[in-house]
């Protein structure tokens, strides 16, 4: 059982789970916020946030394809939970 986890794709993985959600949930926090500044008329500081948005979130997933195929995989599962995460929350669903 031991040497089930002695496998680096296993701890890269969860690693890719883990960074990939906390990105993710940024990523749509930041989204959320870029609407707000849209809709108030501040469109140069929405595209600055935009672009620094999606530099970040493809930044993480392409450190995490240097680790391997099974990082990146994970890492965007966990933009992808992150995603229903906070459409979850912003229409109130439990």
């Amino acid at each position: 059982m031991s040497d089930l986890f002695a496998f680096p794709q296993f701890w890269h993985a969860g690693a890719g789970l883990t960074v990939g959600t906390l990105a993710g949930l940024l990523h749509f926090h930041f989204l959320a916020l870029n609407v707000r500044l849209f809709t108030k008329g501040r469109a140069g500081a929405a595209l600055l946030l935009q672009l620094l948005r999606l530099a970040v979130t493809a930044s993480v997933l392409i450190a995490l394809a240097r680790l391997g195929a099974a990082a990146v995989l994970a890492g965007a599962v966990g933009v992808l939970l992150a995603r229903q995460w906070m459409l979850r929350r912003q229409r109130g669903a439990p």
